[in-house]
């Protein structure tokens, strides 16, 4: 009996012993997971990819991309209630600028305390149809603009880690003027320097590369061209006088550019204006030079510099 007695003070002890231990464990496990500092949202993809370079590995940093990588350009986008509650969760908004967004009133009226910040706002303006062209992103040398200001911005609302901002911002903008550079430099003697495109967002990237745009085929945006649409874009790569390549997007190819494709017996090229891609950070953070890249190759295809399969307009 006092054997049992005493193993049985033993075991009491050593369970009084470890309840502590225990009752700490089940706290850390339950305890919620820290709330990032700093929440940034960028509007679409090409902007989530420089915020992205921007914010780099700064700690307690949460980016997000606003419209889904499958809308492709957000022309006409309309916000919904999940967006909304994105951005109410969020300290800074990165938007592209330059009249892409319709949207801006709803986001001022429900979430009053977000910094709204326009990413082209100091870069000079194309207009195309009496409006001012916001395709600015498609241009590697006015992303460096874009990355710039998103920079500024962050370092002014998150000023605690404004010399890391500062510093990737820095490394990435030589990526984006060097490709920039190598785009221009590669393509300056192409023989081909008129083209046609689908959607009207190459006027930036045409200036950079001295190109020439002769029509758009896309009346509007998400709006398919008619047979007499057609039949009069036609009629301008008729009268151009020099050769034309005609070029359509990765994310918006239509029937018809494939129709005037084949009635005119020019190859269809599609380049890619990044507005979708991999949303894991170290991946995206390469998508947009990738991108440029791959234009870049198709492009000297396009504009006559290698050769291809196909053929490219010479006057008709």
């Amino acid at each position: 009996m006092d054997y049992w007695r005493i193993n049985r003070q033993a075991w009491v002890t050593a369970v009084l012993s470890i309840l502590p231990l225990l009752s700490a464990c089940g706290e850390r496990t339950i305890a919620p997971p820290a709330t990032p500092a700093f929440c940034v949202v960028a509007e679409f993809y090409p902007l989530y990819v420089d915020v992205l370079n921007v914010v780099g590995e700064t700690p307690g940093v949460q980016v997000t991309n606003l419209v889904s990588t499958a809308t492709g350009c957000p022309e006409d986008y309309q916000l919904s209630p999940g967006d909304v509650k994105s951005l109410d969760a969020a300290k800074v908004f990165i938007i592209n600028g330059a009249g892409l967004e319709g949207f801006l009133d709803k986001v001022a009226e429900q979430c009053p305390h977000l910094q709204v910040v326009d990413a082209s706002a100091t870069v000079e303006k194309l207009e195309t149809g009496g409006a001012i062209n916001p395709h600015v992103w498609v241009s590697p040398l006015l992303a460096v603009n874009q990355v710039r200001a998103i920079a500024a911005a962050l370092a002014k609302y998150d000023p605690t880690h404004a010399a890391s901002y500062q510093k990737n911002a820095g490394v990435y903008e030589a990526r984006l003027a060097a490709m920039a550079e190598q785009c221009r430099a590669e393509l300056a003697a192409a023989p081909v320097r008129r083209i046609v495109v689908f959607h009207d967002s190459m006027p930036y990237l045409a200036r950079d590369l001295n190109l020439q745009i002769v029509a758009v085929m896309e009346p509007a945006p998400g709006q398919n061209p008619s047979p007499r649409e057609l039949a009069d874009v036609a009629a301008r790569i008729h009268a151009a006088s020099g050769p034309v390549a005609l070029l359509t997007e990765l994310d918006s190819r239509n029937p018809a550019a494939d129709i005037l494709s084949r009635e005119l017996g020019l190859p269809l090229f599609s380049l890619d204006t990044c507005t979708g891609g991999p949303l894991e950070p170290a991946a995206a953070r390469e998508a947009y030079l990738r991108a440029m890249a791959k234009n870049l190759a198709m492009l000297r295809v396009a504009l006559g510099m290698d050769k291809n399969s196909g053929k490219v307009s010479s006057g008709l």
